[in-house]
């Protein structure tokens, strides 16, 4: 591995893993592609771990990442060299409150509001064909108990992804995610953390990424976060191209998943096996998209 750096280079690009179980073979071959683009475009590469939802994280799922990655081959130039140093330096939850004001940002602007909608009663507007609830227009105060602050998503807004080779995508934002949560619910008298499209953003921003390599199921929340960094003017951000790669399915035709229980990156060391298959995939992979 290469000796972690202190600052971008002209390019960067990253892995972003979330610790909620132990990889698969689906993880495994992102990777490699984001190695290889790295790779192609003489881009720093970074490792950031998305631990925001601390209470889905565990220690054993740190540290497969790290023994994953070494497992492949794969270095990285920026981020943390161990799941110590991560803790201690680059946790998610060591950078709340600049995430904190992004949201803050995104509330005085007016682009928010307090729902206080359970996910039941969500799946309930959904299944009558309604995609937004009643909150939108009911100006609750953002510290409305156990209140989510959601993203107002207007009707026909045309979002452009930036591809790094090929065309640009267009998706009609408001077609393809509900309004996002931007604030989560709080919990008794701990206050709501930012959410996902929040920290992604945030961290991409600051850590100066210009590449960002994702499956195609991502592509929402890169519109998504495409149209907050219009809001916000983040011009860094919106400089940012894209390659939304096509998913790695199980031998069930469905998509490789932690929750599913996936075969994992842990059991297929452990049953001593290298990674010279997910090497073959990745390849294929690479070439149809690079």
């Amino acid at each position: 591995m290469s000796a972690p750096s202190t600052s971008p280079g002209p390019h960067a690009t990253r892995l972003a893993p979330t610790p909620s179980g132990f990889l698969h073979a689906g993880n495994a071959i992102a990777f490699l592609l984001a190695h290889e683009l790295a790779r192609r475009t003489d881009a720093t590469l970074r490792l950031r771990i998305d631990d925001l939802g601390a209470e889905r994280v565990r220690p054993a799922y740190v540290q497969d990442i790290f023994d994953s990655l070494h497992w492949l081959g794969i270095g990285w130039d920026l981020g943390p060299k161990d799941a110590t140093d991560h803790s201690a330096r680059y946790s998610q939850g060591l950078r709340l409150h600049r995430y904190q004001e992004f949201v803050d940002r995104l509330w005085t602007a007016g682009e928010l509001y307090a729902c206080t909608c359970t996910r039941t009663q969500l799946e309930q507007l959904r299944a009558e064909g309604l995609r937004s609830c009643a909150c939108r227009e009911r100006d609750l105060p953002p510290e409305t108990p156990g209140a989510t602050l959601r993203l107002h998503l207007p009707k026909g807004r045309q979002v452009r992804i930036p591809a790094w080779k090929g065309m640009d995508v267009l998706v009609d934002l408001a077609m393809v995610m509900d309004d996002p949560v931007i604030r989560q619910r709080s919990v008794g008298t701990a206050p709501g953390r930012a959410a996902y499209q929040i920290a992604s953003l945030a961290d991409d921003v600051d850590h100066g990424s210009t590449l960002i390599v994702r499956g195609v199921d991502l592509l929402p929340s890169s519109a998504c976060q495409r149209y907050i960094a219009e809001l916000l003017g983040l011009e860094r951000f919106l400089e940012v191209r894209f390659v939304h790669h096509e998913l790695v399915l199980g031998a069930d035709g469905l998509k490789l998943s932690k929750s599913a229980g996936s075969s994992s990156l842990q059991a297929m060391r452990v049953a001593g096996e290298g990674p010279e298959t997910l090497y073959a995939q990745a390849v294929a992979l690479i070439a149809r998209v690079l």
